[in-house]
């Protein structure tokens, strides 16, 4: 939800900043590489308990990944290849940081480390279903939980450590947003299987028809010789006969 509404408006006020960047020579993957780094350190402080450390690291993380993206616009150099990058970058940062709550979490209780991952699965779902729908040509953005809004949960629950509270209502969004893309998707696979099928029955009525002329054309009448001027056409002459059959008398001994 946020990452569609406001990630282009942010990313539109931090332009002069990428553009101060791409002038010092920093590239978006070095930005990209960055950000991973920063997670790191950032899932360790989370497992080292130092939770108010670690939102600050989530928030010097979302900035670089921002501004990755900013520099590669700014500076002409956006490609397929960096956005495979950017978009593999953010999944593992996304389970760094989830395994330093894990982490962290194990001391509290054995069963605690299980909602981390449960968050970590949901959220590498939604990500799927939204790579595997833009391979297939449809359209999976959207959703009450994606990545900014993960992150600003988790980044308020480190801040007051509410973490069990927090990944409840993360796993139950997460969940939401996975069957409302599912719904998405299925309904644009729908429409399009619909539309295929429409433009095969338009071709076969094509067909039909054309043949449909080219019989109708081959008939007797004014249109042309009809087919029984095509069949005399096609039956060999009465003196070719004649000749075929003298020889073949000749040729019997």
């Amino acid at each position: 939800m946020l990452d569609g509404r406001l990630r282009a408006s942010v990313s539109q006020g931090l332009a002069p900043l990428g553009r101060g960047l791409r002038s010092l020579g920093i590239s978006p993957n070095v930005l990209t590489a960055s950000g991973l780094f920063v997670s790191a350190i950032t899932a360790c402080l989370i497992a080292n308990g130092d939770l108010r450390w670690g939102v600050l690291g989530i928030a010097l993380s979302g900035l670089v990944d921002l501004l990755d993206g900013s520099v590669a616009r700014t500076g002409g150099t956006a490609s397929p290849r960096g956005s495979f990058f950017d978009s593999v970058a953010d999944r593992v940062s996304d389970g760094l940081v989830l395994g330093g709550v894990a982490w962290y979490l194990a001391g509290e209780s054995a069963h605690a480390p299980m909602l981390a991952f449960a968050a970590m699965a949901l959220s590498m779902l939604i990500s799927y279903e939204r790579a595997k729908a833009e391979a297939l040509g449809f359209n999976a953005q959207g959703g009450l939980m994606e990545r900014a809004e993960r992150m600003i949960l988790l980044g308020f629950a480190l801040f007051f450590n509410m973490l069990v509270p927090a990944l409840w209502i993360m796993i139950v969004l997460t969940a939401v947003t996975a069957v409302q893309r599912f719904i998405k998707v299925w309904a644009q696979a729908s429409g399009a299987k619909a539309e295929l099928q429409s433009v095969r029955h338009r071709r076969l009525a094509r067909r039909v028809g054309t043949r449909s002329a080219s019989g109708s054309s081959g008939s007797s009448g004014e249109d042309g010789p009809g087919i029984s001027a095509w069949w005399g056409s096609r039956r060999p002459a009465a003196g070719s006969m004649t000749r075929r059959r003298s020889l073949a008398r000749r040729s019997r001994p």
